[in-house]
């Protein structure tokens, strides 16, 4: 067995530890940021600049100034900084979601499945209890942490009745260097019309990825 295989199998096995661990994990999207998407995956902010590709973000600029001023720790013990990283969601819905749910016919979802993407040794990752810009939430690289989460309220059909459920529900996955696209397997989407839009761009790529619309993942 070599190092890698090894990875993998630990990886493995540790996840199917944390029972409460989901299926899938979600990357959430402008529609305008699709077409880069499907050419060439899912890119943290500071390498999608340095490549100067054009997106748009629903984030709050304040927020994501913040974040541009946090490192963490990630698996293979290299500090890096939240804009180096691809941020996922354990939930489709959260409050993130909440607050721009006018957008939800202008936004849409990247659905992962959790361990093809983890289980990958080329894959990197952190992962966090709340809001990674929140300065009381705590980050992990550890695998064995996962029970750390509180993952009663970040699995559950509400949060605003929780104690600290608002930044417990924005909990993240954090991945390094990014998310290729064949670890996509499936998009959700709010309306028909951008399902459509959608569908098209990958006909002209020739990508069978499913477009769906799933009302699971909107408000």
């Amino acid at each position: 067995m070599n190092n890698k295989t090894g990875l993998t199998n630990w990886r493995k096995k540790t996840i199917n530890e944390c029972k409460a661990f989901p299926k899938y994990l979600f990357y959430l999207s402008k529609k305008q940021n699709f077409k880069s998407i499907i050419e060439n995956g899912i890119l943290p902010q500071n390498e999608a600049k340095d490549k100067k590709l054009k997106s748009q973000s629903f984030a709050d600029v304040d927020v994501q100034k913040l974040r541009s001023e946090i490192y963490i720790y990630i698996s293979n013990s290299s500090k890096k900084n939240l804009h180096d990283l691809v941020p996922l969601y354990f939930q489709a819905k959260t409050p993130t979601l909440s607050k721009i749910r006018e957008q939800q016919n202008e936004i849409f979802f990247c659905k992962i499945l959790s361990q093809n993407l983890i289980l990958d040794p080329k894959v990197d990752f952190a992962f966090t209890d709340g809001n990674a810009a929140s300065l009381i939430t705590a980050k992990y690289h550890d695998l064995k942490n996962l029970n750390k989460l509180n993952w009663t309220i970040i699995n559950s059909d509400f949060w605003n009745d929780k104690v600290d459920g608002k930044r417990i529900r924005n909990s993240e996955f954090l991945i390094y260097p990014k998310i290729e696209i064949r670890y996509i397997s499936e998009f959700s989407v709010y309306s028909q019309e951008l399902k459509q839009e959608f569908e098209g761009e990958l006909i002209k790529k020739s990508m069978k990825i499913p477009v769906t619309i799933d009302t699971k993942c909107f408000f």
